[in-house]
């Protein structure tokens, strides 16, 4: 078995998207690290926006009303997963669509199934370097496609999954609606297989009302369990 972290690493200074501001994350709560001077442990307030930062989005991010965080069905954030690389099938300002999904499909001989987790390398670069936020996301036919094919969750390597400008809100209240959670900022996916299926591990935590989650995300090959 081997594990493949798909996971961006949180720090002072961090940012993900240049509309966020820069997060403070770690605090400490006593004056010093001196552990000689006290008989206790360190402690450290964590703070960060949940936007930042590899996360899901659960339904309340865009709907009113929607599910929250500790109201999310966790086991959709565990199974059997793939990945369709479209990274050298379109230029980062050009969306994902359905017809290059597809293309990656058969390039790859690996095709989308009920239930799955699909992750999608949508360019070059990898996840978290400069110009993510720059680059386009899925469109409405991708969005629609995903709703078809009955999937549990979609995760790519950028700080947001649709960057068309007046119908970013519309993907994903599309795709929350239809109970497909989002996960956005993802790493390494180039390392991960791209004709053969492994598992995902990504829970969030169980924050009350909360509209997204930072979640530690996982690939895992070779296992007995697939």
């Amino acid at each position: 078995m081997k594990i493949i972290d798909l996971t961006l690493e949180l720090y002072d200074g961090f940012v993900t998207d240049n509309n966020h501001l820069k997060e403070s994350v770690l605090n400490k709560s006593k004056k010093d690290n001196d552990y000689s001077k006290s008989k206790g442990v360190e402690q450290q307030f964590i703070s960060f926006l949940n936007q930042n930062g590899t996360h899901v989005e659960a339904p309340l991010h865009f709907i009113e009303n929607g599910a929250s965080v500790e109201q999310m069905k966790v086991e959709k954030m565990f199974g059997d997963s793939l990945i369709l690389d479209v990274s050298m099938l379109k230029e980062p300002h050009d969306p994902i669509t359905k017809d290059l999904l597809e293309e990656a499909e058969r390039r790859q001989g690996v095709y989308i199934e009920k239930n799955d987790i699909v992750l999608i390398k949508t360019w070059k670069k990898g996840g978290g370097e400069e110009g993510a936020t720059e680059a386009k996301g899925l469109d409405e036919s991708a969005a629609n496609w995903f709703v078809e094919k009955q999937i549990h969750v979609v995760g790519l390597d950028l700080p947001n999954a649709n960057r068309r400008e007046h119908s970013e809100s519309d993907i994903h209240q599309f795709l929350l609606r239809n109970e497909i959670y989002i996960v956005e900022n993802l790493i390494n996916l180039d390392q991960l297989p791209k004709h053969s299926r492994f598992l995902f591990f990504g829970i969030p935590l169980k924050l009350r009302n909360a509209t997204t989650s930072p979640i530690r995300a996982l690939s895992i090959l070779n296992s007995q369990f697939i």
